[in-house]
């Protein structure tokens, strides 16, 4: 971190401190500058000052509510001041719960101070101005006590223009989750724009590569045919994982996705004399198709791909391809899901006795962490015929 950053996290750091202390004067302070009032939808995000804040993390742009709900449970709640600045910024969870951050303004540099529902203390963010623009962000999260799941840790953003355009986002954080160390990143996003100065994209540029975090909908090829190439990369090469991976008799092969990114999936192996453990051990229906069929239950799945790397570390055509998808959007996360459906598909038409040690009854498949669309993937891609028989083996509900 250079001295520029290293005097920007202690000022933060300062301001945490402070923090504490000064909820109650601060309320009333922000409060009494208020001048208007607007409400407007969950993940609205009106207070966060990043530039292009909604691109890069794939929210829609926000919309206000034309009149405030009865009895707020999701919904947010700004407070502006005469200068149309929001100062008082609450994000509902549930009747009377509420985050607040309170925003104040000191020349050109604004402090954003914020509270989780329980009252404690979640971050400080300072962003600082020039003629209007930003220059940098800076965002400090402690460890909670309350919320122990949380992560804490720093995020320093400093931001390039050619006049009033955006041209370059510099990006470090820290992010720590619980014991683990501490896990430094350095990225930068590059914006695009057409002859008319419109945004048509966002490229994230890492040590790992680029990816695309933002793409306007009509500047590109259309998402589905963006996740062609990701189709046929997985069909070609999972095969070859599973031929050089599995040594042993395996019932099915499932592709397991997290829904907010479902690509790359992580491939897991059902091994068979796990299936004919738990076909003698579990009496309940409904408990033995759930366990069969659930990838944390099988005995060779640690959560990562067959081979222990991610599939993007293993093909690089692969990842190049997954680059190219915004994976912010809420279409390239429905178009995921779907991908995956028909991957399952067309591996489910092939011979595997040449490929691996399979059961007559092998069967491929895509599935959620929670199984949440266990039952229509199967649907998807296992043939009804051999559905009816995993069905009569009480293998399916």
């Amino acid at each position: 971190m250079d001295g520029l950053s290293e005097s920007e996290a202690q000022e933060a750091q300062r301001a945490l401190v402070d923090q504490a202390q000064r909820r109650a004067e601060l309320r009333q302070a922000c409060e009494a500058a208020v001048v208007q009032w607007q409400w407007a939808p969950e993940n609205a995000g009106l207070q966060r000052p990043q530039p292009l804040y909604h691109q890069r993390y794939g929210l829609p742009l926000p919309k206000l509510l034309d009149e405030a709900p009865s009895t707020p449970r999701t919904e947010q709640q700004y407070g502006l001041d005469a200068n149309g600045e929001i100062v008082v910024a609450r994000e509902y969870v549930g009747a009377d719960e509420f985050r607040e951050e309170l925003r104040v303004r000191r020349g050109d540099t604004v402090v954003g101070y914020r509270w989780i529902e329980t009252a404690e203390a979640a971050g400080v963010n300072i962003a600082r101005f020039r003629d209007g623009r930003m220059q940098s962000y800076v965002e400090i999260w402690p460890q909670m006590l309350t919320v122990t799941d949380m992560p804490h840790g720093s995020l320093i953003e400093r931001y390039a223009w050619d006049g009033d355009r955006l041209t370059v986002i510099d990006v470090q954080t820290v992010i720590v989750f619980g014991a683990m160390p501490a896990t430094p990143d350095v990225t930068q996003i590059r914006p695009s724009y057409d002859h008319a100065g419109r945004l048509i994209e966002l490229r994230e540029h890492s040590a790992r590569g680029e990816k695309v975090l933002y793409r306007a909908r009509d500047s590109a090829p259309s998402i589905a045919a963006l996740h062609r190439p990701v189709e046929d990369r997985l069909v070609e090469l999972l095969p070859a994982l599973v031929g050089e991976h599995v040594n042993e008799p395996i019932y099915c092969l499932a592709l397991h996705y997290q829904p907010e990114w479902p690509l790359p999936p992580n491939v897991a192996a059902g091994i068979e004399r796990d299936r004919r453990e738990w076909m003698q051990s579990i009496r309940d229906p409904e408990t033995l198709w759930l366990t069969v069929w659930n990838p944390a239950e099988f005995s060779s799945y640690s959560g990562e791909s067959l081979g222990g790397r991610p599939l993007t570390d293993v093909d690089a055509e692969l990842a190049a391809a997954l680059a190219e998808i915004p994976e912010n959007s809420e279409e390239s996360r429905e178009h995921g899901r779907a991908t995956l459906n028909r991957v399952a598909r067309r591996l489910q038409k092939l011979d595997w006795q040449p490929i691996a040690p399979v059961t007559a009854d092998f069967v491929v498949f895509a599935v959620d962490l929670e199984l949440t669309h266990l039952e229509e993937n199967l649907r998807y891609s296992v043939p009804a015929a051999l559905r009816k028989r995993l069905a009569a083996q009480r293998l399916l509900g």
